[in-house]
């Protein structure tokens, strides 16, 4: 890892769950001894395809990225968006495969930090980072497992059987997750429907119904249950 490099990103990098545990002098020592790099992107830009093999974990310093896949009529689904500070690509990038289920696509100009998947766990006799590994293992477990309830929630979503339903399921979520009354979610009209799996105008169409209706306001992306 660049020195200066280290010096710019290293708070972003140190106030990830991953790095947990390490103290910003001891990770700029444990990033220099691996496999890692910068990736800048523009909007609009590909990391890696849905099907193509991929080994590395991505921390997202700057901009933001949507991961998505699509169905066999070629619609596309939102997965996820990856906000600053967050990591994507950390739990099939440690599968035997590496093969990605989802497309990562800058949604904004972006900078992303890649480190090597293999190297990053690889544990030798003589390894010098055997307890900076050893907290590494422990903290992609904590993350292993906190990703296993956000596909839970997603199934959860996509499982109601009516859009309303659906919609509900996905605010109160959202809501939750903010710790406030009113909220901001993180997609466009477009983009929610493709996460919700439903078509945009019947969306907008419902989200009309529940404001009239009183179940919920909404302005723009800001929203409050009633």
């Amino acid at each position: 890892m660049d020195s200066n490099v280290a010096v710019k990103y290293i708070h972003n990098l140190k106030n990830i769950k991953l790095f947990e545990g390490f103290s910003e002098e001891s990770l700029m020592l444990f990033l220099s001894s691996i496999k890692s790099k910068l990736l800048k992107l523009k909007k609009g830009d590909i990391v890696f395809n849905e099907g193509e093999n991929f080994s590395s974990l991505c921390v997202l310093l700057e901009g933001e990225i949507l991961l998505t896949n699509s169905d066999e009529f070629g619609n596309r689904n939102i997965i996820d968006v990856i906000k600053e500070n967050q990591m994507f690509a950390e739990v099939f990038s440690f599968t035997s495969r590496k093969e990605s289920p989802v497309t990562a696509q800058a949604n904004s100009n972006s900078t992303i930090f890649l480190i090597d998947t293999a190297e990053l766990i690889s544990i030798g006799n003589d390894d010098q980072n055997l307890v900076d590994k050893h907290i590494i293992i422990s903290n992609l477990l904590n993350i292993f497992a906190d990703k296993n309830l956000i596909l839970l929630s997603k199934i959860e979503v996509l499982s109601r059987r009516n859009i309303r339903k659906k919609i509900m399921h996905f605010l109160e979520g959202q809501k939750e997750k903010s710790g406030k009354s009113i909220f901001e979610i993180p997609y466009s009209r477009k983009d929610m429907a493709d996460f919700l799996g439903v078509d945009r105008s019947a969306l907008s169409r419902e989200l009309s119904r529940l404001k009239e209706e009183k179940i919920i306001d909404y302005d723009k992306n800001s929203f409050k249950i009633l």
